[in-house]
């Protein structure tokens, strides 16, 4: 029997993804009563990470719309002066295609091999796979906040800079090592003294650089200011190979930089250099799926009251504001709703929609094989030239995302070019003598809504959508803006205080887990 829901909440939040359970945790610390719902059985939405076992899950959370005797049933709960706003179902996830790869080399079908050994579990595959700049503002606000108690992270400890090798007839995907610090920089055997040199000077000026004022710093890249980040190199003297691993390596955080963004984007990384570990880069263990749940364990901590796997039908309007919401036929008064763009309704328009191509490679091998296991990033952009974004990431055991000897890889980029990044992924594959096992694809819909052309009440706030960025600053800045507008007497996620109290709470927490 379900449980009944409370009749009245400050903010009823739709959809338990990334975005929505940081504006949850925020209202929740803030001191506002706040009811979090899904549709789903699963924490994350669109944000999630799943077993091998739970993958299909993915295609099974479509809602049909709602009957004419549904909705006469669901108006019993309206007044006069109010009337049903029926919430949509939006394709956010679709063109979902999943396949095991047969492979002569297999004495066994490997997924008989997996479900023997019952390692199927042991996978967990994100639908939107990112990273962590060390020094970045979603960094600060786990650490502010104190939700990086309920999360781990490892080093994204190896960025290989893929170029073609131009002296083959057939060009080669060459994987060449991108040294991060200094000692790597030096040891580096991809790098000619010269051009280490090189890169020493350039690292230096970026030190200088990032001191100055922004006006101070633009009039410092004089005429270069706007122009391709490349040209700026060129003229301070940087190689075509230099330039090749300085633009591959930035362009993770800044693609298409000009001399401006790039330098920016070149004092972010270097800035995080050193400050968990040689790499600018983390990754969640267990997947990106976690932060979700982490955000939602904050907001519970504060009061947030969950339920998943609970219908939620329509809103309740009265004049331009929501005044309610339906949940199993249960009316929730409330003063403000935060919803995913999976649950805006039909009739407000698309502003714009962003094709993220996405697939995902299982393989027994990497593909670029050394004594240690590594957790692995590619700039797949200068091998797309007409696509902004695309890139690699591989992650296996040592990420806690695949059983040992395994790996995920998973391939990301915008729609639009010629070149796909799963031919992209194929190429690279076959020439690390890397076969895949299993295989999954689909395309992930970034939707923006026009919210002044469809009356969707002036209380609802339309969390960010999925995107392509490999990192999270967009989101949490996102986030943040939308909370401070909607609440602009209430502080987002201040820095927690610690208390003798508190630490009790976190060694009581810490001894019942380990026992559980």
């Amino acid at each position: 029997m379900d449980e009944k829901l409370p009749e009245s909440v400050d903010v009823v939040v739709l959809g338990t993804g990334l975005p929505e359970a940081i504006l949850a945790s925020a209202c929740a610390r803030a001191g506002l009563s706040v009811l979090h719902l899904d549709r789903n059985e699963y924490y994350g939405s669109d944000w999630s990470s799943f077993t091998m076992t739970m993958i299909h899950e993915v295609e099974e959370n479509k809602v049909p719309k709602l009957s004419e005797e549904e909705v006469s049933k669901l108006s019993a709960h309206l007044s006069e002066s109010e009337k049903l706003v029926e919430l949509g179902n939006r394709e956010i996830i679709e063109n979902i295609q999943r396949t095991w790869i047969p492979r002569e080399s297999d004495d066994v079908p490997m997924k008989e091999k997996l479900e023997k050994m019952g390692q199927m579990r042991r996978f967990s595959i994100d639908l939107v796979p990112k990273i962590l700049v060390s020094k970045g503002n979603m960094v600060q606000t786990l650490c502010d906040s104190q939700v990086s108690h309920y999360a781990e992270f490892k080093l994204v400890n190896r960025q290989l800079c893929p170029t073609q090798d131009k002296n083959s007839e057939n060009p080669k995907i060459l994987l060449n090592p991108v040294p991060c610090s200094k000692g790597e920089i030096f040891q580096s055997n991809v790098l000619s003294i010269l051009e280490k040199r090189a890169l020493m000077k350039f690292i230096t000026f970026c030190t200088q650089w990032s001191t100055k004022p922004t006006e101070e710093g633009r009039e410092l890249l004089g005429e270069y200011s706007d122009r391709p980040f490349s040209e700026f190199l060129a003229q301070m003297g940087v190689t075509e190979t230099l330039q090749s691993f300085i633009i591959n390596t930035i362009g993770i955080l800044q693609p298409n930089p000009t001399a401006m963004s790039g330098m920016l984007a070149s004092c972010e990384f270097m800035d995080s250099v050193g400050h968990f570990g040689p790499s600018p880069f983390l990754f969640p263990l267990y997947g990106c799926g976690e932060l979700s749940q982490c955000f939602c364990r904050l907001a519970a901590v504060f009061g947030s009251l969950y339920c998943l796997g609970r219908p939620v039908q329509a809103m309740v309007k009265e004049n331009d504001r929501i005044t309610a919401i339906i949940a199993n036929n249960e009316r929730i008064n409330c003063r403000h709703v935060v919803m995913s763009p999976r649950f805006v309704p039909e009739d407000v328009p698309i502003q714009n929609v962003q094709k993220i191509e996405r697939v995902v490679f299982a393989t027994d091998k990497s593909i670029k094989e050394v004594e240690k296991e590594h957790l692995t990033l590619l700039n797949l952009a200068s091998l797309r030239p007409n696509s902004t974004i695309s890139r690699l990431i591989e992650i296996g055991f040592e990420a806690c995302t695949a059983p040992k000897g395994h790996f995920l890889v998973h391939a990301t980029g915008t729609q639009g070019d010629e070149k796909s990044v799963e031919s992209l992924a194929e190429q690279i594959f076959e020439e690390s003598q890397v076969s895949p096992y299993w295989k999954m694809s689909f395309t992930a819909n970034s939707m923006k809504f026009d919210p002044e052309g469809a009356e969707l009440g002036s209380n609802v706030v339309v969390a960010p959508p999925v995107d392509a960025n490999i990192h999270y600053s967009s989101v949490i800045e996102e986030c943040r803006k939308l909370f401070c507008s909607t609440w602009p007497d209430l502080d987002f996620l201040p820095r927690a205080i610690k208390n003798e109290e508190d630490d009790s709470e976190e060694k009581e927490a810490s001894e019942s887990s380990e026992t559980a």
